[in-house]
C-alpha cells in the first residue's frame, strides 16, 4: 500500500497526493532513464563531433565542444521530463507548478536568488577560509574559456536552458517524489544533496546543495516551478554577469 504524503503542505497543497502518484519503483526507473537518456545523448553528439572533426579532437575537447554536449543532454532529458512527469504524478505540468508565476511567485524568485548567492557564498567562503580548500565549480572554469559568440551559448544554457531542465528534474520529479513519502524537512535536504552531487564537483558540492536547498524552499512555499526556475536563473545570471563585467566568477 503506497502512503499519502507525510506532509501537511506540499506544491500540490491543498490537494493530497492521490494513490498512485510518484510509485517508488516507477520513480526509480524514470530516475534511471533520466540517467541513460543524457548519457546516451553525450556519447552520440561525442561519437558524431568525432565524425567531422576526428578522433583527434575529443582528446582536447574544446569549448564549443562541451557546451554543445551539453545542449545534447539536456534538450532530450527535457523532453523526457515533460512527457512521463505529469504521468509519475497523476497532475497535469501546470498543477506540478509549470505556469506564468504571479507577481508574488516573481517576488520569491528574486529572493530566491539572493538567497542562493549568500547562502553558496558563506558555504564556499567557509570551505576556503576555514577548511583552506578552493571551491572549483565545473560550469565556472568552463566560463573562464569562452569567448566571442560561445558567450551567448554559455548564457543560454546557463540562465535559460539548464535552469528549466534542473528544476523540473530536481525540483518538479525528485523533491516532489521524496515528499511523497517523507516530510518535507528531509525531502528538501536528500534533493539538496543529489543536486550538489550532480554538478560533479566535489570542491562545490556544498555550496551547491545549500543553493538547491533554497531552491526546494521556494518550490515548497510557492508551489511554483516558475519561481524556482527564476530563482535558479537569476543565481546563474549572478555568476555569468560577475565575472563578464567584474572577473568575479
Amino acid at each position: 500500500m503506497v502512503k499519502i504524503s507525510t506532509s501537511a503542505r506540499s506544491p500540490l497543497s491543498p490537494t493530497l497526493w492521490p494513490a498512485d502518484a510518484f510509485v517508488w519503483w516507477q520513480s526509480l526507473l524514470f530516475a534511471f532513464g533520466l540517467f541513460v537518456t543524457t548519457v546516451v545523448a553525450a556519447i552520440a553528439f561525442g561519437l558524431a563531433w568525432a565524425g567531422v572533426f576526428g578522433l583527434a579532437s575529443l582528446k582536447h575537447p574544446s569549448t564549443g565542444f562541451l557546451l554543445a554536449v551539453q545542449c545534447a543532454s539536456y534538450v532530450p532529458a527535457l523532453i523526457l521530463a515533460l512527457y512521463v512527469l505529469p504521468r509519475l504524478a497523476h497532475r497535469s505540468l501546470r498543477d506540478l507548478g509549470l505556469r506564468a508565476p504571479t507577481p508574488a511567485e516573481v517576488g520569491w524568485g528574486i529572493i530566491g536568488s539572493a538567497a542562493m548567492f549568500l547562502v553558496s557564498g558563506a558555504i564556499g567562503g567557509f570551505e576556503e577560509h576555514v577548511l583552506h580548500q578552493k571551491v572549483q565549480e565545473t560550469a565556472v572554469d568552463l566560463l573562464k574559456t569562452v569567448h566571442g559568440p560561445l558567450a551567448f551559448l554559455f548564457a543560454f544554457i546557463a540562465c535559460i536552458l539548464a535552469p528549466i531542465v534542473e528544476e523540473l528534474v530536481f525540483r518538479g520529479f525528485l523533491f516532489n517524489a521524496l515528499l511523497r513519502y517523507s516530510p518535507v524537512a528531509i525531502a528538501a535536504v536528500l534533493s539538496a544533496l543529489v543536486f550538489g552531487i550532480a554538478h560533479g564537483s566535489w570542491s562545490a558540492f556544498a555550496p551547491l546543495a545549500g543553493a538547491g536547498l533554497v531552491l526546494a524552499v521556494v518550490y515548497y512555499r510557492t508551489g511554483a516551478l516558475s519561481a524556482s526556475m527564476i530563482a535558479h536563473a537569476g543565481f546563474n545570471a549572478i555568476a555569468v554577469v560577475g565575472f563578464f563585467f567584474f572577473k568575479t566568477a
